[in-house]
Parts: C-alpha cells; sequence; structure tokens
C-alpha cells in the first residue's frame, strides 16, 4: 500500500555531513530544501485531468458550494497548466528554510515533534524576533508577500525583525504528530521550545486562525517573554448579559452587527468546520485522493471570508492548497479537534501588550457574515492589554496576501509606542 505522502525530506549536503560526523543533534535547526517526489506532483496532475464534475442544477452560483464551472477550470488548470516546479523554486530560493525536532516541556505532549520553519533574519542588530503562526487551509507561506519587508523594511526608521514563520504541525512541510493529545498547551510548548531553540529569550507573536489559539495558549503559559502579541483575529465569545442585551435589543449597532454576523458564521457558514473536529479521517480519504476536491473544499471558506475585491489567480490558489494536500490533509485538518474547543472558550486576561487589527469584507460573498470578526474594541479589553487596535474597511482573513503593503503598515505602527 502507497504511502499517503511522498514528500522527499532533504537537508544540504553540508548539513548532512555535519550530521554524520556526529555534530548536529536533532534539536539543532538544519538548512531544509523542500524537494517534493515527482511521483506525487505527476499523479495530482493525472488526478486531475480525470476529474469527474458533478452535475449541475439551476441553483444560484455558491447556493451549494463552489460552482461547478469554476472548480472545472481549476482541474483543467492543474492537468494542463500549472508548473509546481516553478513554485517550489520560488520558495527555496526566495526564503531560507529550517527543520528541527522539538519536544515539548513538561506532560504537555510525551511525543518529539518535527517543525519546518522559514528564519529569515534581518541585517540590523535591534531586529525583533517575531514568530507568525498562521491557521487552516495556510502554511508558512501566507507571509510570502511581506517577510523580506518585515526583515529589511526600505524606512530606516520602521522596527525591522527576525522572522520565524513555521508551519504547524501537520501542515505544509511540518509532519503531522505522531499520536492525538498535542492540543493548545502542547501547541504553545512546542513554539516556545522552537524559539528557546533559536536563542531568543524575548520575542513578538503574529497570529491568525488557529494560530491565534497557538498564541494564547503561549501567553498563557510564557507570557513573560512575549513583547507584543499582534493579531487579526482577536475572538470574543457574547457573554450572558451580551447575549441577554442583544435578545432585547439593547446592543449598540456595532454588537448588533457582530452577534448577528458571528451567528451566522456558526450556524450557516462553519460545517467545515464541525467535520474537522468530529470526525476528521472520514472526509480526508477523500480530499487525500481528490486535488480538486481538495480545492474545492478550500475553496468554499476561502470565498466566504477572503477580500474579493482582490484579484486571486488560480496559480496562487492552487500552490496554498497543495502545499497543505502535499503532506496528507488528515493531519492538519485534525488540528481543530486540538485547538477549536479552546477558541470558543475565548481567552483568559492578560497584560502581554496585544495589538488588534481588524478587516473588512467590503465584497462578500454572502453579506450576512461581513462583520463576524469586528469585535468592538471595549470586548477586546476584558481580556486583553490593548496597546493598539486598528479597524480596516478590506483585506479580509488573509490582509498578509491581499493587501500586503497595509498589513505592514499596521505591523510596523503597532510596534510604534512599545519600549522594546
Amino acid at each position: 500500500m502507497r504511502p499517503l505522502s511522498f514528500v522527499r525530506w532533504s537537508i544540504t549536503l553540508a548539513t548532512a555531513a555535519a550530521t554524520s560526523q556526529g555534530n548536529t543533534s536533532n534539536y539543532d535547526p538544519r538548512p531544509y530544501r523542500i524537494d517534493v517526489s515527482p511521483k506525487l506532483i505527476e499523479e495530482i496532475r493525472f488526478k486531475a485531468a480525470y476529474f469527474r464534475p458533478t452535475v449541475n442544477i439551476a441553483a444560484p452560483d455558491w447556493f451549494d458550494g463552489p460552482p461547478v464551472a469554476n472548480v472545472s477550470q481549476v482541474a483543467e488548470y492543474i492537468a494542463n497548466e500549472y508548473d509546481w516546479w516553478d513554485y517550489q523554486h520560488m520558495v527555496n530560493s526566495n526564503f531560507s528554510h529550517y527543520y528541527t525536532t522539538v519536544a515539548a516541556p513538561g506532560n504537555f505532549y510525551p511525543h518529539e515533534v518535527d517543525i519546518h520553519f522559514i528564519h529569515q533574519r534581518s541585517s540590523r542588530k535591534n531586529a525583533i524576533p517575531l514568530l507568525l503562526l498562521h491557521g487552516w487551509s495556510s502554511s508558512s507561506l501566507e507571509w510570502e508577500k511581506v517577510i523580506h519587508s518585515l526583515t529589511n523594511p526600505q524606512d530606516a526608521s520602521q522596527p525591522a525583525f527576525h522572522v520565524i514563520a513555521p508551519d504547524l504541525p501537520g501542515f505544509g512541510f511540518s509532519p503531522a504528530p505522531v499520536a492525538p493529545g498535542l492540543g493548545g498547551p502542547g501547541h504553545a510548548a512546542i513554539f516556545a521550545s522552537l524559539m528557546e531553540q533559536l536563542g531568543y529569550k524575548s520575542y513578538a507573536v503574529y497570529s491568525t486562525d488557529l494560530g491565534y489559539v497557538v498564541a494564547t495558549q503561549m501567553i498563557e503559559q510564557y507570557g513573560e517573554r512575549i513583547v507584543n502579541h499582534v493579531t487579526d483575529f482577536y475572538f470574543v465569545p457574547p457573554n450572558a448579559t451580551d447575549l441577554q442585551r442583544f435578545a432585547q435589543n439593547q446592543t449598540t449597532e456595532e454588537e448588533t452587527r457582530y452577534i448577528t454576523s458571528l451567528n451566522a458564521f456558526l450556524n450557516t457558514h462553519s460545517a467545515y468546520s464541525a467535520v474537522h473536529d468530529t470526525y476528521p479521517l472520514s472526509i480526508a480519504y477523500a480530499l487525500n485522493d481528490s486535488p480538486v476536491g481538495f480545492v474545492a473544499w478550500i475553496w468554499q471558506i476561502d470565498a466566504t471570508v477572503r477580500d474579493l475585491s482582490v484579484p486571486f489567480s488560480l496559480k496562487e490558489m492552487v500552490s496554498q492548497a497543495l502545499v497543505v494536500l502535499i503532506p496528507g490533509v488528515y493531519g492538519n485538518i485534525r488540528s481543530y479537534k486540538e485547538l477549536f474547543p479552546i477558541f470558543f472558550k475565548g481567552p483568559k486576561p492578560s497584560r502581554v501588550p496585544t495589538s488588534v487589527t481588524q478587516w473588512g469584507l467590503p465584497k462578500p460573498l454572502y453579506p450576512d457574515v461581513a462583520y463576524f470578526t469586528t469585535v468592538p474594541k471595549d470586548w477586546v479589553q476584558r481580556t486583553a492589554n490593548v496597546t493598539f487596535f486598528r479597524r480596516h474597511d478590506r483585506g479580509g482573513h488573509f490582509p498578509a496576501y491581499s493587501y500586503p503593503e497595509l498589513w505592514l503598515t499596521a505591523v510596523w505602527d503597532a510596534f510604534s509606542g512599545l519600549n522594546i
């Protein structure tokens, strides 16, 4: 029986020689090169060529999911035009990749975890270490448009960063955990240990989506090390008083929009997360076996939360999907089972400086969810030490990809008032 992953994990010859001489260990980060098996890429192309589209019905576009014509176009593109090798070369050439083994300290998780990460160091001596934590269906390459500007901004007055952008376990080129139970505290311990390996005693964290859960857990356990938590996904569930006021039409217009959109998202647009959180293996069989089906699965939620006023090419869509598909999807969609329950509890109160950015949906595919991430600032202040707050009218769920320059400005400004 064929293994699910055909990835050839590879390191440079220099590192391989050092390892064979006993000069490095698994706990020493070593250079890494993305090197996907041609057999897997050809299998993906072959399956796309024989994609079987579903029978269409006279329903409005996006009423039941991505339109048949759109998905058929993706299949045609993967089969006949898409060039994985061009994307792989770009990723290898543009970023410094590393691979390491990390153990979670304490009793958080009894197994070691292998992590792939980009480590792009700044030339500035006063650069701030910045850990970037992505979510699903993303990877470390969510930040591909902003990494170099973060490390060496053209404006000398802007802060510079040493960027550490890992793939969460089971995402991209980080293998999935070998057993259940990593959970939020385990993820937090893993990434705190990674930063220790790299010699960073204090650092900032940027989080989004599931990475936000990891960040809040890091704050709980290692808050004294974190100089600023910047997030575009700060989540505050309505409390009993909020819901009572909402039922009595006593909430503000801002609160009403937020609660209404959040309810719509949870009740109508989050079926994917319910599957991931309950029986991820069941859906993983189908998604692993159909690259086009996996793109369609991602495309539904992506189109729901992405800023659709920004053109998004088939090349970008397919590249991002394949990075998550190549190692096998079970490990990454299963992360919902470990992290999602923590998300809905909301964060615990913290004094860690917190910078919150919110990004609007100017042309939402589904207007009922247009405000589900616009938590009122005073709600955020219930649990966070808010040192920066900015709301944008565009950008959506992937602002670093949709509006990289605007995203960069927000991150730089988030550090302007901090004494670091």
